[in-house]
């Protein structure tokens, strides 16, 4: 699953994510991460308050300029503006995506595949395409911020500040990556098992 969802993402992240929305996010972060070089390198200067010799302290400053930059680029929406239409029982797809969907599309998001029920192929295959939307929304913010914590704990480790707790977030923030990656594998996995059941006999 975690294959077929890196696989979803790379050829449907530029349905969901708006380049020139992305083009000016990378401007913006690209001006914090200059303006952040050059106020730690004031403080530096001035306080020395990394506490370590010129190269290390110009690498901590890097890197914390870069967390800066990574932090500034995934708190800036990026998105396509969302249809009014795309909604899971009337709400937006949201972070708690797996949350918003009906119960008859959740049981098909299991760990393990069921056959789609004929009756439940059009709500699944609704379904699936706003997930799928939600879900490499959530990949594309995700990855930003895993690369301004792993920035930022390379920083504390360069200055020797370790503490423990912020390292385990980033730890921790890291492996929610590669499942969030695994249920886009199974919304995909679902989509896919709709498309091949058969269509409800129509009704009288």
């Amino acid at each position: 699953m975690f294959r077929l969802g890196c696989s979803v993402f790379r050829r449907h992240a530029g349905d969901v994510f708006d380049r020139a929305r992305v083009r000016r996010a990378v401007a913006i972060a690209a001006a914090a991460f200059a303006v952040s070089v050059v106020a730690l390198s004031g403080l530096e200067a001035r306080l020395g308050w990394t506490g370590t010799g010129p190269v290390r302290s110009a690498v901590a400053i890097a890197l914390l300029a870069l967390g800066v930059g990574l932090l500034t680029f995934g708190c800036i929406p990026t998105r396509h503006p969302l249809d009014p239409a795309a909604t899971i029982n009337g709400r937006p797809v949201r972070v708690d995506l797996r949350f918003a969907a009906r119960p008859t599309t959740k049981r098909y998001l299991r760990r393990r595949a069921v056959p789609v029920a004929p009756e439940d192929r059009d709500a699944v295959l609704t379904d699936t395409l706003l997930l799928r939307r939600g879900l490499i929304a959530l990949i594309g913010r995700a990855g930003p911020l895993l690369g301004a914590g792993v920035a930022a704990a390379c920083a504390c480790v360069v200055t020797a500040w370790t503490q423990w707790f912020p390292l385990l977030w980033v730890v921790g923030y890291a492996f929610s990556i590669p499942g969030t990656l695994a249920d886009l594998g199974r919304t995909e996995r679902a989509r896919l098992a709709a498309l091949a059941a058969p269509e409800p006999a129509p009704t009288d």
